[in-house]
């Protein structure tokens, strides 16, 4: 039996699913990966970070890899709980996703998804198959993904199969104002095939900061409907 321990809570394949043992070790060590960056002494001063792009709702940076980081309008529970229960409604409120589909549900905290991204400037479409593992680190969430190898989904001429090495969201409330919620997002992928690194940056910045407008356009969305 497969068995990680992240953050002091335990996860565990079943007998019929140990078939996906190596990506559970995967999670386990992304997650570990991403918490020891977003807990550098220089990630929240951003030294030696350079700034990519700077909106009014965005800030996006990159050293080894792209960062960003916006306000949503909503507590920290009900911001982590949209992003991670809704991934599979995306593509049809994110224009940066073309196809989302939950593959396996490993434990309560860990599952395998396979999504895909449109073409974007002239890179052609990518598509992704990640373990996906969250964890409730006081009051803050981190959920983190890196790709996984699995037989039943070989790659496919319709997409190029990229590789995210990490990636990860922090959901941290707001100090100022309880209902606001402040996500800080780390990406480090590989697009795969002859794409020069100038296009690469250009795309990630752009993919980022869509994500986070289309985001904020779908809290604000969900706000509007509760009242």
């Amino acid at each position: 039996m497969t068995v990680i321990d992240v953050q002091g809570v335990v996860d565990k394949l079943e007998a019929d699913q140990e078939k996906y043992a190596e990506a559970l070790t995967t999670c386990g060590k992304c997650f570990d990966d991403a918490y020891q960056i977003f807990n550098e002494p220089d990630f929240e001063s951003k030294k030696d970070w350079r700034v990519e792009i700077d909106t009014e709702e965005v800030k996006v940076y990159s050293k080894y890899y792209p960062f960003g980081n916006a306000l949503v309008p909503a507590s920290v529970d009900d911001a982590f709980k949209t992003s991670y229960n809704d991934f599979e409604s995306m593509p049809t409120w994110n224009s940066n996703m073309s196809y989302a589909k939950v593959i396996t549900k490993l434990t309560p905290h860990v599952d395998i998804l396979h999504y895909a991204n449109p073409d974007v400037m002239i890179v052609k479409s990518r598509d992704y198959v990640v373990g996906r593992l969250w964890r409730k680190v006081g009051d803050q969430y981190y959920c983190t993904a890196r790709s996984v190898e699995i037989d039943d989904l070989p790659e496919t001429p319709d997409h190029v199969r990229g590789e995210v090495f990490l990636g990860c969201g922090r959901f941290s409330p707001e100090k100022s104002d309880p209902k606001m919620t402040q996500v800080d997002f780390l990406l480090c992928i590989d697009l795969k095939g002859m794409v020069p690194k100038t296009i690469i940056n250009a795309v990630l910045g752009k993919m980022m900061v869509k994500d986070f407008e289309e985001t904020l356009k779908r809290h604000n969305e969900l706000m509007a409907n509760s009242n």
